[in-house]
């Protein structure tokens, strides 16, 4: 129970700790590290290097201030500390996430614009459909006319035909007519002169019957 006590109370005192990237390097006036500290230098403090000594492992640099000395090769880097670049990586995805966010707002317009044209597009194609539904409807109407013209001339030739059969009639009729007022007149004629001639042989021959009774 003591223990289980003890390592509670140890695990709730337990807190989690982070190394600091704060950290400084020596500069020395000579190779070694028992030469003179001239100053100390932090974390991504930008150097000029003028001579490294391999064998020593160490690095003759200087200073902004023009200052000089020697300070350890392997605290040496060539490029910036995360601590100096995360300000423009920082900036860097400040502007990424602006323009990301610009981006999606035209995306977003982009898409709105396209729900548009869609709607526009089923709209044309729906009046294609209408006109193409006239268009067939005028090509039928235009062939229904066509031959309706058709049959307009053949009626009007019909009718042509007809007017000629009819003045030949006509004219037959009225060459008939002429004959037979021309045979009918004849024919008086003929009964007058019958009975002009009956009138005269009837007598007679009445009377030659009552002479022979």
């Amino acid at each position: 129970m003591l223990a289980m006590l003890v390592f509670v109370m140890s695990s709730a005192q337990a807190e989690d700790r982070w190394v600091t990237d704060e950290f400084e390097i020596m500069m020395r006036s000579g190779k070694g590290s028992n030469q003179r500290i001239l100053r100390q230098l932090k974390s991504g403090t930008q150097l000029e290097v003028l001579q490294t000594d391999e064998e020593s492992g160490y690095t003759k640099v200087r200073v902004s201030s023009g200052a000089e000395g020697w300070v350890l090769t392997r605290y040496l880097r060539v490029t910036p500390t995360s601590k100096l670049t995360l300000p423009t990586v920082e900036k860097k995805l400040t502007r990424t996430s602006a323009k990301n966010a610009e981006l999606n707002k035209d995306i977003a317009a982009l898409k709105k614009e396209r729900q548009s044209l869609q709607g526009e597009v089923a709209e044309l194609q729906e009046n294609n459909s209408l006109l193409q539904g006239q268009v067939d409807r005028i090509t039928k109407l235009s062939a229904n006319t066509i031959q309706v013209d058709d049959q307009n001339k053949q009626l009007k030739q019909r009718l042509s035909d007809s007017e000629k059969q009819i003045d030949e009639l006509e004219s037959n009729n009225a060459q008939l007519g002429s004959r037979a007022n021309r045979e009918w007149f004849l024919v008086g004629g003929a009964v007058l002169v019958l009975g002009l001639l009956l009138g005269l042989i009837l007598p007679r021959m009445n009377w030659r019957k009552k002479s022979t009774w």
